[in-house]
């Protein structure tokens, strides 16, 4: 049985994807659509790993730039926080 999940961008990650090079932002929403649907054919997506000091929130390498997001299995809810270079993505998280 598959679930339809909804993709939220919190707006300081909004800020930071159209802060990217064109390039980079393309490569970022490719990776959010193929999450998307991985999920929503009701499989498990390869390459998503849980963050041990955050409780509920995972990351996706997306080239240089992790997406690090929420999930809410029960809702049907992807959020994303965070969209930033892989030297900074963990700083004040």
């Amino acid at each position: 049985m598959s679930k339809t999940f909804r993709l939220q961008v919190e707006r300081g990650a909004e800020k930071e994807i159209l802060g990217l090079p064109p390039k980079v932002q393309r490569q970022v929403e490719a990776t959010l659509d193929r999450l998307l649907d991985t999920l929503s054919s009701g499989a498990r997506p390869q390459h998503v790993k849980r963050l041990k000091s955050e409780p509920g929130c995972y990351r996706i390498n997306s080239g240089e730039y992790p997406v690090v997001f929420e999930l809410d299995a029960t809702a049907g809810l992807i959020t994303v926080y965070r969209v930033r270079h892989r030297k900074d993505v963990y700083r004040n998280l």
